[in-house]
């Protein structure tokens, strides 16, 4: 991102009503687009987030601002199958071009069997309207989460999930929802191919599922540090234990595409909050090693769920926590 001013910290931006959206002056490794060998995640990414109300409240991401003294550029939130966009909460969570869009859109209530049949080509027609009619990009990621073995329309080889299907079933949805959307002028639309980092027996492997470099721009993950120490959902893990098996596996599937962390999260240790308190464990010293890590290049944003769900994944969930990520981000690039 640029700002005003290069002897400005972050922080003192941080009240500023216009934030530049150009991209960050990185570390780039020669004739890449990406981090040189050994670049700190923080030295490389642009900070988003998720919070309640985005984008029906986009102060919110406002508020997040104020609490971890740096900007937001990227606003993460949820659609339903039935909804439109984008939309006026849209554009005035765009802050003028000045916030990144990306968009969950959870049309995983269909099988994918439909999708190439026509059956929803009047709502695909909606959404083409509200994108050309849109002054700005919106990522979107459709299915978000499709590997996991708790959704509904996980693609599977049997196709027995109630709104799935077998691979070839989801990528020829893919493919024509895309292609769909492209034919009918809404080329500001930016397609995220988000599963999560789960990889254990039971998922779907993504190189089953993958549409085509021809039809993703840009390769997204999920991921949290459930901290269970030991129960389910897993144990208190490190960044780089969750993110790195399937890191490698999207970046062998497409040479190019940047990668997008479109939700992290980590316990807070303190608390019991459907997995008991760790003593040894502190969420700032993982919030912290996280934004240190340096094998993952393509990574160009990283997106908080800044909600208290499962677990309170908040960043201000401690002191701890708060004041970790505020040094994070102040350092990096302005």
């Amino acid at each position: 991102m640029s700002f005003p001013g290069p002897a400005l910290s972050r922080r003192a931006l941080v009240g500023a009503s216009l934030l530049a959206p150009a991209a960050a002056a990185l570390s780039l490794a020669p004739g890449s687009a990406y981090a040189a060998s050994g670049t700190p995640l923080g030295r490389q990414v642009r900070f988003g987030a998720y919070a309640w109300n985005v984008p029906w409240t986009p102060g919110v991401l406002d508020d997040l601002q104020r609490t971890v003294q740096a900007p937001v550029s990227i606003a993460s939130y949820f659609y339903g199958p039935d909804e439109v966009f984008p939309a006026q909460q849209d554009l005035d969570t765009a802050r003028g071009g000045t916030r990144d869009l990306l968009v969950a859109w959870e049309i995983g209530t269909f099988r994918y069997s439909e999708w190439p049949a026509g059956l929803h080509d009047e709502h695909l027609d909606r959404i083409a309207a509200a994108a050309r009619a849109f002054p700005y990009v919106v990522h979107v990621r459709p299915w978000p989460e499709m590997n996991g073995d708790w959704t509904s329309f996980q693609p599977t080889p049997a196709g027995e999930k109630e709104h799935g299907g077998t691979p070839e079933e989801f990528i020829a949805a893919w493919r024509y929802v895309v292609t769909y959307l492209r034919d009918r002028g809404a080329t500001n639309l930016r397609w995220v191919f988000n599963p999560t980092t789960d990889t254990y027996e039971g998922t779907t492997d993504v190189r089953t599922i993958y549409p085509g470099d021809a039809y993703v721009d840009v390769l997204g993950l999920d991921g949290y540090n459930w901290g269970n120490t030991g129960l389910s959902w897993g144990p208190w893990r490190t960044f780089e234990d969750i993110y790195r098996e399937q890191y490698d596996r999207l970046v062998a599937l497409h040479p190019t595409a940047p990668v997008w962390i479109c939700e992290v999260g980590c316990k807070e240790p303190s608390y019991d909050d459907g997995a008991p308190r760790i003593k040894s464990a502190s969420k700032g010293r993982w919030i912290t090693d996280m934004f240190a890590a340096t094998t993952f290049p393509r990574v160009q944003a990283v997106c908080w769920f800044q909600g208290n769900k499962e677990r309170d994944w908040r960043v201000n969930s401690s002191n701890d926590a708060l004041r970790a990520i505020r040094t994070a981000l102040d350092q990096m690039p302005a």
